[in-house]
């Protein structure tokens, strides 16, 4: 039917007015013809102003992914060669200007981001928290997952007898923390120590002197000292992130790192309330995100960084290279500092800025959140790596994961507002699209050779910055082959499927090493809950293929892992009874006993 005619380029007014997809045939699409329905397409209106901001935004991007790879031959990473000198600054990049759009702070409601057979399931849990921290982590990542995957009757048990579990939890855990703190002042002092000499470097200027952040152990025992909000968060947030990425063993350290994160989270009401526009109370926000989401706390974390981005924007992060206007003698920044300020600390700022637009692009693909910085309302240009304009070989892995970090970022970005403009519903565009992403990614992968620097990485900080973008790229790619249309078959993409299993083994080797012994809740959250998932979902529905048993040892290890971690931490009971739930349902074995106890109702 219609067979052989032109596509329209919008669809007609009927499926317009009627909010339906339109196939765009002409002189009738499919719907008006099974109507019998009169079918009329407008003439295509001419590209209005913002339609060619945004195609000059493309553009533009574009042309940064071009010079970023630039920038990785500047880093001098091919093969040890030197670069060829074409008679261009390789740092000198383009300010991105692209409208004046605003950034939107919109909640969304996590449910509405997961499948509705799992909300279905889900309804269930009477407590909201628990309710609340299941749909925005663990099961927001299954909506990149075909829905005909969560609708096998292994899956359903599964999930069904674990909602059961998590049903039954004592909800009544205290927020409040209690008891004197439990890290001994020498060790909180050591970790102090330890992060100002293993996470500081030209591009980040810590806001608070080392020697008042040791002083505070002291401080805290003497009863009429009252620290600020500001400083607790920060302090509390640099003893949980010490002992969460310290390989050394800690006894008792989930009930330490309980203690520490519910300490950041008492205080961070008082904290918003009393917040600022300064540098400390930006360290603060970032701090309180990442603490935030140490403990599968997605809501608040989503709130520190929100007030991140309005600090940095007050701090002129957003505009550090915005040209003065015409007639205007002595502008200054938002916060009120002189415009000419010193370039190191606009390398600083520009080296602070595109961090942040990573992470925003890690809220909006793990966690469904809406963009907050859209294009438009930053011009900024990338730094020079070197921040000082001097070469330092101790902060040549910061150099290269900035670069690869933000290449990916940029991707990432594009086929994020592609998907929020409405992706081209043929199957084919669609996937011609997602294949040219797919490529991009590739190319990084097979440019730097992530897997050889690890091995050269000499430090613990160094071997989590390779792995960082490593797990970043895995992510995406699996992400990117779900999101293909057409061949859909019975299974999972095997290549989703593969890149799941090489991601898993890659962590499984990493962290199996008793040298890198540990890693936080939020790292295995944000990096393999979704290559865990895809394995699972593979046993599930392709049983008995020739890797099973590989794969069931695999997924096996990751969710004995995060019992592990998650040790002491009765806030992560749901995660990790849904993970357990996810192997068992691998096991038709243990699904028969798992469906015996809720037909029983034990």
């Amino acid at each position: 039917m219609n067979a052989g005619h032109a596509l329209q380029k919008t669809s007609c007014g009927r499926c317009q007015s009627r909010k339906v997809r339109c196939n765009r045939v002409a002189p009738r699409c499919g719907n008006c013809e099974a109507a019998g329905a009169e079918c009329i397409y407008s003439p295509r209106k001419s590209r209005s102003k913002k339609q060619e901001n945004e195609t000059s935004h493309k553009d533009l991007i574009l042309d940064i992914l071009h010079r970023i790879k630039r920038l990785e031959e500047h880093v001098g990473l091919e093969n040890g060669s030197e670069t060829e000198d074409n008679g261009d600054d390789p740092m000198s990049i383009p300010v991105v200007d692209s409208g004046a759009a605003q950034a939107t702070c919109l909640d969304e409601d996590p449910a509405q981001l997961v499948p509705s057979v799992i909300r279905d399931i889900v309804s269930c849990i009477e407590d909201e928290s628990n309710r609340s921290m299941l749909l925005s982590t663990v099961f927001c990542e299954l909506r990149k997952v075909d829905t005909r995957f969560l609708e096998n009757d292994w899956f359903i048990r599964a999930m069904t007898s674990a909602i059961s579990e998590v049903e039954q939890i004592q909800t009544t855990q205290s927020i409040e923390p209690h008891g004197e703190p439990i890290i001994p002042k020498e060790l909180a002092k050591k970790i102090i120590e330890n992060h100002y000499g293993c996470h500081q470097f030209e591009g980040f200027k810590f806001p608070l002197e080392k020697s008042f952040l040791v002083l505070i152990p002291d401080l805290i025992e003497i009863p009429h000292v009252q620290l600020d909000y500001t400083s607790q968060i920060i302090y509390y947030s640099v003893l949980l992130r010490g002992i969460v990425l310290d390989p050394e063993p800690y006894p008792g350290r989930g009930s330490i790192i309980r203690h520490l994160y519910l300490k950041c989270v008492a205080l961070s009401d008082e904290w918003i309330e009393n917040i600022q526009d300064t540098p400390v109370d930006l360290l603060a926000a970032s701090f309180m995100m990442s603490t935030a989401l140490e403990g599968c706390n997605v809501d608040l974390a989503w709130k520190a960084f929100r007030h991140a981005c309005r600090i940095s924007k007050a701090l002129g992060y957003f505009s550090v290279d915005e040209k003065p206007s015409q007639g205007d003698n002595q502008l200054s920044t938002p916060c009120g500092a002189p415009l000419h300020e010193d370039e190191v600390e606009r390398n600083r700022k520009r080296f602070g800025f595109w961090h942040t637009l990573r992470t925003d692009c890690l809220f909006r693909m793990s966690f469904g959140k809406p963009n907050l910085i859209p294009a438009g309302s930053w011009k900024v240009n990338f730094p020079d790596l070197t921040i000082n304009g001097v070469d330092d070989e101790s902060s040549r892995f910061i150099q290269i994961h900035f670069l690869i970090s933000m290449r990916l970022t940029l991707i990432v970005m594009r086929y994020l507002d592609w998907i929020d403009g409405g992706p081209d519903p043929d199957p084919v565009s669609h996937d011609a699209i997602i294949d040219i992403y797919i490529d991009e990614v590739q190319s990084i992968l097979s440019s730097w050779d992530t897997g050889g620097l690890l091995q050269t990485a000499l430090s613990h900080f160094d071997i989590w910055l390779c792995v960082d973008v490593l797990f970043s790229s895995y992510k995406m790619l699996i992400v990117l082959y779900q999101s293909k249309k057409c061949d859909k078959g019975h299974t999972l993409p095997y290549q989703a499927v593969d890149l799941a299993r090489k991601s898993v083994k890659l962590f499984q080797s990493l962290l199996g090493s008793s040298s890198h012994a540990f890693w936080g809740i939020s790292l295995i959250l944000t990096h393999q809950f979704i290559p865990f998932f895809v394995l699972c979902l593979d046993l599930i529905g392709n049983p008995g293929h020739e890797k099973s048993e590989e794969d069931l040892v695999s997924v096996t290890w990751v969710c004995d892992y995060a019992k592990m971690v998650a040790d002491g931490r009765v806030e992560l009971e749901p995660v990790i009874i849904i993970m357990n739930a996810m192997v068992a349902a691998c096991q038709p074995v243990k699904m028969g006993h798992l469906a015996q106890l809720v037909t029983t109702g034990v």
